[in-house]
């Protein structure tokens, strides 16, 4: 089973960033993946992505820990709760979850991708996006200059994130 869910992108410019506040850190430190092979499956994607954005003429995108975190907490979450959405049933956008994590933007996109006894689930999510318009948009925006990946696993379902970032 193969499901993607249409891409989001929010392009909201923040006006007035806050001063940096003591914010609690987050459950996972920031190099944190679930496991080795998750982490590579993670580095496996991001570097899928650069080749096909280096073949179009754009530049590659920069890791960004702080968003890899992000994506890799909402993955978890997706997995744990057993849903699959750009909106998570409590109601948090992609906008609510990067900016709870003080991460200020001009433009932030996110794909999505969950697959169950697939064998090879890197090649299935990036041949999955590449394929559906929203997706392949967002992998092939020049305007991002950096992504972050998590990849989260239960049993034999995958649940992968790719969040796309242009900071301020």
């Amino acid at each position: 089973m193969v499901l993607l869910t249409g891409c989001e992108v929010s392009d909201r410019i923040l006006e007035l960033v806050p001063q940096p506040q003591n914010v609690p850190q987050a459950q996972l430190s920031p190099s944190s993946a679930q496991s080795t092979a998750t982490a590579q499956m993670e580095a496996q994607v991001r570097q899928q992505i650069n080749k096909i954005r280096q073949q179009k003429g754009l530049v590659e995108l920069r890791n960004n820990e702080k968003l890899a975190q992000v994506a890799r907490n909402y993955s978890r979450r997706m997995a744990e709760e057993k849903f699959f959405a750009h909106v998570s049933p409590q109601g948090d956008t992609l906008s609510d979850r990067v900016e709870a994590e003080k991460i200020f933007y001009f433009l932030i996109g996110e794909n999505l991708f969950t697959s169950t006894n697939i064998p090879k689930p890197v090649p299935a999510a990036i041949d999955g996006w590449m394929k559906s318009p929203g997706h392949r948009e967002n992998i092939l925006r020049s305007e991002f200059r950096e992504t972050g990946i998590g990849v989260w696993k239960v049993g034999n379902t995958y649940y992968f994130t790719q969040l796309f970032l242009r900071s301020l």
